[in-house]
């Protein structure tokens, strides 16, 4: 009986240390993002994979990084992302790097209907693809991804995800 109470007076420490732990004060400009920062979000693909998305601040708000895996990929395919402020253009954008070599870069754009981004994706082997992603926010524990492609006949959605919020916060914190 003495292993089930000392497991809970573990539990209430461990909680009561991390409720201790000083809260980040963002940056202003990460405004769009700031609901998903400390969270996990997962997406479900029609093929059975899912995409689960992590999203924490670095260096005290200045930053953020947002990482990703697409569970059941064979390879693996996963990557990170990390937000920053364009001062030039009075804008947020970010960079992307990919376990497959490729990277991508955009910046946030509002618009009537939220959040758009455009993004120049350049494959590994140096193809370059423009794609337009809108983020909606769906609540606070929801938000949807819409990604369309450039095409020689105009503009094709390649993905329409809905990422829901999991339960448990995204693992701590970078510098």
């Amino acid at each position: 009986m003495r292993i089930p109470s000392l497991l809970l007076l573990v539990a209430v420490v461990a909680s009561n240390a991390a409720a201790a732990q000083p809260a980040i004060t963002l940056e202003p400009y990460f405004a769009p993002l700031e609901y998903m920062i400390g969270h996990c979000w997962r997406a479900k693909f029609k093929n059975g994979q899912q995409d689960v998305q992590c999203y924490r601040a670095l260096y005290g708000g200045k930053l953020v990084e947002a990482t990703h895996v697409v569970e059941g990929s064979q390879p693996r395919y996963e990557g990170v992302s990390i937000f920053s402020w364009d001062a030039t253009n009075k804008r947020l954008r970010f960079h992307y790097f990919t376990s497959t070599g490729a990277v991508a870069e955009g910046h946030f754009a509002n618009d009537a209907k939220g959040v758009l981004i455009p993004e120049r994706h350049v494959g590994e082997d140096g193809t370059v693809t423009e794609m337009e992603t809108r983020y909606q926010r769906e609540g606070d524990t929801a938000y949807r991804v819409v990604t369309s492609e450039k095409t020689a006949t105009g503009w094709v959605e390649r993905m329409n995800l809905l990422y829901q919020r999991e339960p448990q916060p995204a693992p701590k914190a970078a510098p």
